[in-house]
């Protein structure tokens, strides 16, 4: 008897000495991931612009070459996003990660969008050990939390770094007097706290400091009063429909300061093509990326969203979010499994070539970035500032409205 004991277990010792993943792995057929985020309420125009055409793109394209491989399966698995609306709402958003988590049973996570979702997304996407890339967070807060959040990750480039570039353009500009306004919404409010004193640092005066409600549908008043105290620059720290509304609302009254800046959605093309390119024409925002950027693969990721979606990327965050996506699938191929535990390791120390650039994580932020200010000159969004990344010198002052 000892003898068939043992000649069984020698047997057993050869299989999986052989074979050590391959019997139990074929069973898994696909990588599937859970992506709660905005498809109704103010955050959805900008949740379609920058987040879901990119990981719907990225999928299919991965999908078109039978998934990823990975090694402990000794295949490549095709990913299924599985995708629910959080109604631009934070509760909601946080039951429906918990749902992909513990009733799918997903096995990775893709962030919502904005600052706000994404700050509440990460504790909980950190409490269940899922690794997740925010493409579109932009808050200095998150610095106080992350290092107790070691499976959360920012790769847009922060307010710190996009501040002190605009700071150091108003400065080469000689711009004296700026008025800031900023939507009441943690984008807002971070980015103010950040830019607002380092203006008056710099010598310039901060004259009109003013926040409005998130949807806000008439900011003419405020604008007239911008106007009548003729700034030098108005800066605006705005969210998509915000932006359309100030730059509608400034043309109407002819309000046009030397330096225009305002917050997301300045950058999406969508933007420059409902006023005109003639008529965006010098306006700034934060960014920026465009495809004649020297990063391998960025043109090429250019010509096959325009080809996808019969629509460009915007300069803001839309390759940040591609990029995330390189990253996670790089991470993902090199730990040979998903493990999120390793995916997660291998995010925190490895660097990534992406569209943006190579990316590099350090205490969980994203330090590769092609650029912080960009303007819209002659149909494309232009790097500005920093000044060492500049595809364009900036285009000052500020044209006319046409």
């Amino acid at each position: 008897m000892k003898y068939y004991k043992l000649t069984v277990c020698i047997i057993l010792l050869v299989f999986f000495t052989a074979f050590p993943l391959t019997a139990f792995s074929q069973s898994k057929d696909k990588i599937r991931i859970g992506n709660v985020i905005s498809l109704s309420g103010p955050y959805a125009a900008g949740a379609a612009m920058t987040q879901i055409p990119n990981y719907d793109m990225w999928a299919e394209e991965t999908n078109a070459k039978g998934g990823l491989y990975v090694k402990s399966f000794n295949k490549r698995l095709p990913v299924e996003i599985i995708r629910y609306d959080d109604r631009s709402d934070i509760g909601t958003a946080i039951k429906l990660i918990e749902k992909l988590i513990l009733e799918d049973k997903v096995d990775l996570l893709l962030p919502p969008w904005g600052t706000a979702m994404n700050f509440a997304a990460a504790p909980v996407a950190n409490k269940y050990g899922y690794p997740l890339i925010g493409p579109t967070i932009a808050a200095e807060k998150i610095r106080e939390t992350l290092p107790t959040l070691p499976y959360f990750f920012v790769i847009l480039n922060m307010p710190r770094a996009q501040g002190a570039a605009l700071v150091d353009l108003f400065k080469e500009l000689k711009i004296e007097k700026v008025a800031l306004i900023y939507v009441a919404d943690l984008y807002g409010i971070e980015w103010t706290a950040a830019v607002a004193p380092a203006l008056g640092v710099a010598g310039i005066e901060v004259t009109i400091l003013k926040s409005y409600p998130l949807g806000s549908k008439d900011l003419s008043p405020l604008l007239k009063t911008i106007k009548a105290a003729n700034m030098d620059a108005l800066v605006a720290m705005s969210y998509p429909g915000d932006t359309s509304l100030i730059t509608e609302q400034a043309k109407v009254i002819g309000l046009n300061p030397k330096v225009f800046y305002c917050g997301v959605g300045v950058a999406f093309p969508t933007y420059r093509d409902k006023f005109g390119a003639h008529t965006v024409e010098g306006m700034m925002g934060p960014g920026a990326w465009n495809p004649k950027l020297p990063y391998p693969g960025a043109k090429e990721y250019y010509d096959r969203h325009v080809k996808r979606w019969n629509k460009e990327p915007d300069r803001w965050a839309s390759a940040f979010a591609y990029a995330s996506l390189q990253v996670l699938e790089g991470a993902i191929e090199k730990a040979g499994t998903i493990d999120r535990k390793k995916i997660r390791d291998i995010i925190a120390t490895e660097t990534f070539p992406t569209v943006i650039g190579p990316v590099k994580f350090q205490s969980g932020f994203n330090v590769q970035s092609p650029g912080e200010i960009g303007q819209w000159q002659k149909g494309e969004f232009e790097v500005v500032a920093a000044k060492e990344k500049r595809t364009a010198a900036p285009l000052f002052p500020k044209p006319p409205w046409q």
